[in-house]
């Protein structure tokens, strides 16, 4: 905002003040709704542009992203994995304190 655009608060009474607020709180929500909205026509064009569907690539993404946030996986049964984030799993828990180090299963 510049200094030519600026409004004194000090100066404002009470009402004054919620009515700027009440419309500020109106222009974040319109402001928010039409960079979803833009961001969704985006999204559309892209899913045209690659002869895809919305809910393929959105299928698609899940699919990488939990292949990439895995960080540990068993090496006595490779279909066991752990994210490294929250509990941590029992087999884990049962290799570590075999002694087993925590990085044995680093991904």
């Amino acid at each position: 905002m510049s200094k030519n655009n600026a409004i004194d608060l000090e100066n404002l009474n009470v009402d004054e003040l919620r009515a700027i607020t009440e419309n500020a709180q109106q222009l974040i929500a319109k402001k928010q709704h039409q960079r979803l909205y833009d961001a969704y026509m985006q999204f559309e064009q892209i899913a045209e542009d690659s002869n895809a569907t919305i809910e393929e690539i959105l299928k698609a993404g899940e699919k990488l992203e939990k292949k990439r946030s895995i960080k540990y996986r068993n090496t006595d049964d490779h279909s066991e994995t752990w994210t490294g984030r929250g509990r941590k799993p029992t087999w884990l828990v049962e290799a570590l304190a075999a002694g087993r180090d925590i990085e044995d299963f680093a991904i």
